[in-house]
């Protein structure tokens, strides 16, 4: 995902908006000499760094275009007045202090660090605070990225973990292997490339493809896309009209909280354990030899259908509040079979003519 717009000329040694005045003493480097080994280097390089420095932006910004380069980025909201963009720079010496590329305009603000060749030759990492929601596009190349209260995201950390919460409107995530954490968003699609996604309170559609990875659910009011490529699904509290989910061989754990139209759930070999409310349902199942127990009621012209295929995994739906599987709990294999109901008592025939 390359969203980032085209970077604007380096500026070197100043800044196009006031500078605030505030240099921290909080230095980069630690404990002694701070040294890296470069190709071609005869000996490893000590590296240089300066203190955080911490700009304020006069013109109005409305939202913020970021780039670093292995480097950490976070975006935050404040009390303002005015947005603050703060920096920490290292780099090896003798290279000289990296340009930054900052720019306004039309209300964007364009942040961006230059490619050294990697994180141990220089790096910049932002921190950016906004008196009001923004729009955020960023972009960390294996750098940590933390963003909260935008009124959307797109978010690509190039295998870094990523941190968002109380998106209002939309939310776009790519890690590439990094971990993946979502609170209290909006609709979000997020394709983690085989880092964990755990996806908490989600009011909107919710899409992720985990590439492997495992996904945890907890709260979800809006349609379900799941695709885990291989790895294991825990999902509670969900209220979607519709879900899909296929694990390609993970368990999949799903409980409703509210009555679902449609559920298509495919987990080739894993295993499948659903709880539902409300029915009955026009159900469709196939275990493929695999131990299967359902526990509610189906009715095959039902308007609500469930679809549940796990080509030998074992299988098991059973009715909110009536045997349901635990919090988290995993799917045992072991087919619990229903007690059938005790046949009415017939009716004791009239007695005939002359008895």
């Amino acid at each position: 995902m390359r969203q980032v717009a085209a970077r604007a000329r380096p500026i070197r040694g100043r800044w196009i908006w006031v500078v605030s005045g505030v240099v921290t003493g909080t230095f980069l480097a630690v404990s002694g000499a701070w040294v890296i080994a470069r190709a071609g280097d005869p000996a490893p390089r000590p590296m240089a760094a300066v203190p955080t420095r911490t700009v304020t932006i006069a013109q109005p910004v409305t939202s913020v275009n970021v780039q670093s380069y292995g480097a950490p980025i976070e975006v935050t909201t404040g009390s303002g007045p005015g947005v603050t963009v703060t920096e920490a720079v290292g780099y090896a010496q003798g290279d000289g202090a990296p340009a930054v590329t900052a720019s306004v305009s039309d209300g964007l603000l364009i942040l961006g660090a230059p490619d050294c060749g990697g994180p141990m030759n220089c790096s910049v990492g932002f921190t950016i605070t906004v008196p009001r929601p923004v729009a955020v596009t960023a972009e960390s190349a294996g750098g940590t990225i933390a963003v909260g209260g935008a009124t959307a995201a797109s978010l690509d950390s190039g295998g870094g973990a990523v941190i968002a919460t109380g998106i209002t409107k939309s939310l776009l995530v790519s890690s590439e292997g990094g971990p993946v954490t979502v609170d209290g968003t909006a609709q979000a699609v997020i394709d983690s490339g085989g880092g964990r996604v755990r996806a908490i309170g989600v009011d909107g559609q919710l899409s992720v493809a985990s590439g492997g990875g495992p996904l945890a659910v907890d709260g979800l009011n809006g349609p379900l896309y799941a695709d885990t490529g291989g790895g294991n699904m825990d999902a509670h509290g969900v209220v979607a009209a519709t879900a899909t989910v296929l694990t390609a061989g993970g368990d999949a754990h799903l409980e409703f909280a509210a009555a679902p139209d449609s559920v298509q759930v495919s987990t080739a070999g894993g295993g499948a354990d659903l709880v539902v409310p409300g029915g009955p349902y026009a159900l469709t199942t196939g275990s493929g030899g695999g131990p299967q127990s359902v526990g509610i009621a189906a009715d095959p012209a039902a308007k609500r259908s469930i679809s549940v295929f796990t080509s030998g995994g074992p299988l098991r739906i059973n009715a909110a509040g009536k045997g349901a599987a635990s919090r988290g709990a995993k799917t045992s294999g072991i087919v619990i079979k229903p007690v059938p109901p005790v046949p009415p008592v017939p009716p004791v025939p009239p007695a005939g003519p002359g008895k």
